[in-house]
């Protein structure tokens, strides 16, 4: 009879172990990773928004992201200390960038960086945003075919009045 028990307590230990494990296992202990929002936005020199015409991104150690436009990332951080981060911006040939540190007391925060390309330019409707050097580079090409055209005219009107000199005049 004794057996009896201590096997019922054995089979009930094993049966309580497997229900603890099982247990365990469906249970998510929270994890908590200090971490920070980075937004970053490039501009242009006059204030214009380079959504499609910039390359965006971010820098960090070990870590490296980038996006066309606007880009928003997750950073993680240290818990201790800080991380020095690298915001860079891209457009039409020209580089702008600016560093940034994260600590710990940033956590949980959303930032904000923006940054401002150095090329002017305007926003055409219906074409977008055209840098001030290739407006004169337009410019110049327009000036240029409409004084070949003002030739072109000018040498056809002295074509036609000659040949119709020699058609009023006999020749010699």
């Amino acid at each position: 009879m004794r057996s009896q028990y201590l096997l019922m307590i054995m089979a009930l230990a094993i049966l309580m172990g497997i229900a603890s494990v099982l247990y365990a296992q469906q249970v998510q202990l929270p994890i908590y990773i200090p971490a920070v929002n980075v937004s970053i936005t490039a501009l242009s020199a006059n204030g214009m928004p380079l959504t499609k015409y910039a390359t965006v991104g971010l820098s960090c150690a070990g870590y490296n992201v980038s996006n066309i436009g606007l880009m928003s990332t997750v950073i993680p951080i240290p818990s201790t200390g800080s991380i020095t981060c690298r915001a860079y911006a891209y457009s039409f040939g020209v580089y702008s960038s600016k560093t940034i540190v994260l600590t710990a007391n940033e956590s949980g925060e959303a930032i904000s960086v923006t940054l401002v390309v150095p090329i002017s330019g305007y926003y055409v409707p219906g074409i977008g945003f055209i840098p001030i050097g290739t407006l004169i580079a337009i410019a110049v090409v327009i000036i240029i075919v409409i004084i070949l055209i003002v030739i072109g005219l000018i040498e056809y009107a002295r074509w036609r009045r000659e040949r119709l000199a020699r058609l009023i005049r006999p020749p010699k």
